[in-house]
């Protein structure tokens, strides 16, 4: 089954969040979903769910990748599924899915049109099923929704931008034949755009901070070239651009043949923080995940981070092939 519904817009200058939820001819793109859940027994986990739509030298295809963590263990479970000529794929105004695999489902709410969101995922190992509800309105990310994707200056390297960052989650996952109840936040991305997927310039370090006290930001930085853009959104909804901060790689880490940072220093809105992976990090066909945690000078634990690197920030080259593996 073959289930693709496309925008009748570009994609530039932006339009609304419902017709930039669609597809779009031609674009690099992706519907994006992380979480971090916990148990009553103390039990956490975290979740990735991405449905791309990527053009790599001329081929377009679309992949699945999903991931669990088990922050007991450390353990990270991922798979991927390229997918040629839209095969199994769904992704019109309510459901983005691979068929049989994984699928997210969308629902208006006083907060949006897709402030409801169900997840199902068949993973390796372990099945979950997440119902979200944002708690604040989507926002526009960047300049009014666009994000030059490094490169300053070039009209092509960019993507539109919009997330939803506070999902209250209640899930269940079972995991290896034991099941667990979870509850915690995710927070859910629309992206995409023109710009070049193989150029090592347009490579990326991403971050999405989850304060406890229910705000966030995002930060977008291409250290490569010196380009920092971001979003600050508060806890009553509200959000304005964030494109002054310090954001300073304390090491690094090696996977695969590829580097990639390791802990971050922060300095943003007159405040300093200290960022530091909780897990080793994953790497998939495209980007390095892992979730962090966000402190304080003094060490008390803020919130947490999901932080995703591309090897374009600290390598010359990637193997961009790898994009047309199964995991």
């Amino acid at each position: 089954m073959k289930k693709i519904v496309y925008s009748a817009v570009p994609g530039f200058p932006r339009s609304s969040m419902d017709e930039e939820f669609l597809s779009h001819r031609g674009f690099s793109e992706w519907w994006y979903c992380t979480g971090c859940l916990q148990s009553p027994e103390g039990s956490m986990f975290a979740f990735q769910f991405t449905l791309a739509q990527v053009n790599v030298y001329g081929v377009k295809l679309h992949i699945l990748m999903n991931s669990l963590t088990d922050l007991q263990t450390g353990k990270h479970r991922f798979r991927q599924v390229p997918v040629l000529f839209g095969r199994n794929i769904v992704a019109t105004a309510d459901t983005v899915a691979l068929d049989g695999k994984a699928s997210m489902s969308f629902q208006a709410s006083p907060a949006g049109s897709k402030g409801r969101m169900k997840l199902h995922v068949d993973g390796d190992g372990y099945a979950l099923d997440a119902e979200m509800e944002a708690l604040k309105p989507p926002v526009w990310h960047c300049e009014d929704g666009v994000l030059q994707m490094g490169i300053p200056g070039d009209p092509k390297e960019r993507t539109y931008y919009s997330s939803y960052t506070n999902l209250v989650t209640k899930a269940r996952l079972v995991l290896e034949g034991r099941e667990y109840g979870l509850e915690g936040k995710s927070w859910f991305d629309r992206q995409g755009g023109t710009y070049t997927v193989t150029d090592p310039r347009t490579g990326w370090e991403w971050f999405s901070l989850r304060f406890f006290d229910d705000h966030e930001v995002m930060l977008f930085a291409f250290p490569q070239d010196g380009h920092y853009d971001g979003t600050r959104i508060e806890k009553d909804g509200s959000f304005r651009r964030l494109n002054r901060y310090k954001l300073v790689a304390t090491g690094v880490t090696e996977t695969r043949g590829y580097k990639f940072s390791k802990g971050w220093t922060l300095e943003m809105d007159g405040e300093e923080y200290v960022i530091t992976p909780k897990t080793d990090g994953m790497f998939n066909a495209f980007f390095f995940e892992q979730l962090a945690e966000v402190k304080d000078k003094a060490g008390r634990l803020l919130g947490y981070s999901f932080v995703e690197l591309l090897p374009g920030v600290r390598n010359a080259r990637q193997h961009n092939l790898d994009a047309f593996k199964r995991h």
